[in-house]
């Protein structure tokens, strides 16, 4: 008894300073967001701000974050879709279906995923020039789309084929078609894989840099995590105006994963138990 009740003590302990680890850096940067620029650079520095000012949030829209969060929301938004989509047809194939390159189809997408994303951004710069689709929202998404797709449909794959077909041939008999049978009943009980891997291509799509600055260099194509950077400055940090943007590109991310924490979690481990 005493061994259990010290091991949970020692748990907890544990669990509390990894999310003070964790934690710090956010908060500090919510900190520093919210205090005038004279005391960002305080020594001994305020912990909490006193008094808290929002000058720098109003200044950052000023400045043009608005448009790059819309930019973001856009393309975010739209590549989770078409990743999806095209996502549970294709997984929902290779779970369920038995056609001749079927293995080898597995095993590319295997390979496709441990392709470095830095070692594609010369070939598809080039692509997306002849196709004159740099400096566009299209563009973003259908890069997106392909590198995220592989990994969507490898976890959604992996996760139908634990859902029993017997569910399934129960509706066939009673007169579902193929196509309503994954609407009404596979996609339903795939719903916890679904979203986590709609975490997955969101986290992705918002929080790309490389892609997003090499593809687009006009002002009013770019992306948040492209409109941060500005706020580096040349010869000096703009501490204020930068945690400010970056609290607007975090916290959204932060409520999300926060609402549908468990389906991400039962998402990840029901594709493991069979594949």
């Amino acid at each position: 008894m005493r061994r259990a009740t010290v091991q949970k003590m020692v748990n907890v302990i544990v669990s509390v300073i990894v999310t003070v680890i964790v934690l710090f850096p956010i908060l500090w940067g919510l900190s520093t967001s919210l205090k005038s620029t004279d005391r960002i650079l305080k020594v001994p520095p305020d912990v909490v701000p006193n008094p808290p000012v929002l000058d720098h949030y109003y200044s950052i829209f000023e400045r043009g974050l608005g448009r790059y969060l819309f930019n973001t929301v856009v393309v975010s938004s739209i590549t989770v879709l078409v990743v999806l989509l095209l996502g549970f047809m294709a997984a929902y194939a290779l779970a369920r279906m038995e056609f001749r390159a079927k293995r080898a189809i597995t095993t590319g997408l295997l390979i496709i995923m441990s392709i470095p994303l830095a070692s594609l951004l010369v070939p598809t710069f080039t692509l997306l020039a002849n196709l004159n689709l740099l400096d566009t929202r299209t563009g973003l998404v259908l890069l997106y789309t392909t590198y995220e797709l592989p990994l969507t449909i490898w976890l959604i794959s992996n996760y139908i084929k634990t859902i029993p077909e017997s569910f399934e041939h129960a509706a066939l008999i009673d007169g579902y078609s193929r196509g309503a049978v994954m609407r009404k009943v596979t996609l339903p009980l795939a719903m916890p894989v679904v979203i986590a891997s709609s975490l997955f291509t969101l986290t992705f799509a918002w929080n790309d840099f490389i892609v997003a600055v090499t593809m687009n260099a006009s002002e009013g194509i770019k992306t948040l995590p492209v409109g941060i950077y500005n706020f580096l400055g040349i010869f000096s940090r703009e501490w204020g105006p930068l945690t400010a943007a970056a609290m607007i590109s975090i916290i959204p991310i932060v409520i999300i994963f926060v609402v549908f924490q468990r389906y991400f979690v039962s998402g990840l481990t029901g594709g493991g138990a069979k594949g």
